[in-house]
């Protein structure tokens, strides 16, 4: 009896495994410019202008600093850095 159970689970765990469903994944581009639908183009531009900064004049990459709640932060001091023997040194022009 046992051993008839441990074969109907078996067989039923085999069963179940067998019928497991996957769907495919399909990529869609929403860019134009990377082969999305090209009248996706004034939807990105207006999600666009809406994010930009208009405080800064520059469209490019700009860093915010964090502010320290008002502690002043020391300045560093450069150290000098001790010469490689054998490389060439620089010297400004």
């Amino acid at each position: 009896m046992r051993r008839l159970m441990m074969g109907l689970v078996l067989a039923g765990t085999m069963a179940g495994a067998g019928s497991a469903v996957a769907s495919e994944l399909v990529y869609r581009p929403v860019n134009p410019s990377l082969g999305g639908d090209p009248l996706n183009g004034n939807w990105l531009l207006s999600q666009a202008t809406a994010q930009a900064d208009d405080s800064s004049s520059s469209p490019g990459f700009s860093i915010d600093f964090p502010d320290f709640g008002g502690v002043t932060q020391p300045t560093p001091t450069p150290t000098p850095q001790p010469t490689v023997p054998g490389t060439p040194t620089t010297t400004g022009n």
